[in-house]
């Protein structure tokens, strides 16, 4: 490689560097800490993040009374996610009425509002608009046409 190449590569590579490490931090990468219940968990930074999207059934806890399928639902996510690294994309309103954040989980590629809808362990949020509504809605069709999770019982 002539020496008059090195130099332009060099910084070439350190800002490619320098890009990818600016969007990892914008990504918001953090472990799970806990799992509330099937539409809320805590992130290790200690913020508490709601599920955009996603109305799982309750589970007994100071705040609510539990709801038939809440302890399952619960632990379908503690099994996508407790103690593994998400990503969150914050939706257009950022906290609820709780404080909670408002987000998009990411574990991996999966979308995790939507998986746990797919599989049968929420329902769709219906009361407000937000970006992946309809595929939500048909993800809970498929999961009722299929009696999976919740839908078990009242498709028998």
């Amino acid at each position: 490689m002539k020496k008059s190449m090195r130099l332009p590569l060099f910084a070439l590579a350190v800002i490619m560097l320098m890009a990818f490490l600016g969007w990892e931090k914008q990504r918001d990468v953090l472990e799970v800490a806990r799992v509330y219940d099937g539409d809320t968990i805590e992130l290790k930074d200690g913020r508490k993040v709601r599920l955009i999207g996603v109305d799982a059934p309750e589970v007994d806890s100071p705040y609510s009374r539990k709801e038939p399928f809440g302890d399952e639902s619960k632990a379908y996510l503690e099994k996508l996610i407790a103690g593994k690294k998400v990503s969150i994309r914050i939706g257009k309103d950022p906290k609820d009425r709780f404080g909670r954040t408002l987000a998009y989980v990411y574990a991996e590629d999966v979308l995790v509002n939507g998986r746990i809808i797919r599989d049968g362990y929420a329902r769709v949020y219906e009361r407000f608009d937000y970006e992946y509504k309809d595929l939500f809605k048909a993800y809970e069709r498929e999961a009722r046409t299929k009696g999976l999770g919740l839908w078990r019982e009242k498709t028998r």
